[in-house]
């Protein structure tokens, strides 16, 4: 009985992967367009798109740009408040002290040694 070679991959034997070589299948056949996206030293060839997907997936993406615009367009975030978290802001006066909104009552301090000092209660 003749014994058989181990089969081979382009990683090397497959009984012992290897590390830090390139694998590359054919995702194109003969005579399709391809594209080819490079990440750093990653080369990524795939066929091309048809015109048809493009188009659907154009239309796909504005129509979901749509649905978000009024969001996005919106300044600022809604931070809701909770029971005994603080809500610090700069102060507009002074840059050098924040603003701590904490269970409904506002005062006006810094940090110091981690800690929040009040200097003024509103």
């Amino acid at each position: 009985m003749t014994q058989s070679k181990p089969k081979t991959t382009a990683r090397g034997r497959a009984d012992k992967p290897v590390t830090g070589k390139v694998v590359m299948n054919s995702a194109t056949r003969k005579g399709t367009a391809a594209s080819t996206v490079r990440f750093g030293s990653v080369i990524v060839s795939a066929a091309s798109p048809k015109q048809v997907e493009l188009r659907r997936n154009v239309n796909t993406g504005q129509a979901a740009l749509a649905r978000a615009a009024t969001k996005i367009v919106k300044a600022g975030v809604s931070l809701p408040a909770g029971g005994s978290v603080p809500l610090f802001r700069a102060d507009p006066q002074d840059p050098a002290r924040l603003i701590r909104e904490l269970n409904g009552r506002t005062s006006t301090g810094v940090f110091v040694g981690g800690k929040f000092k009040v200097s003024t209660k509103r």
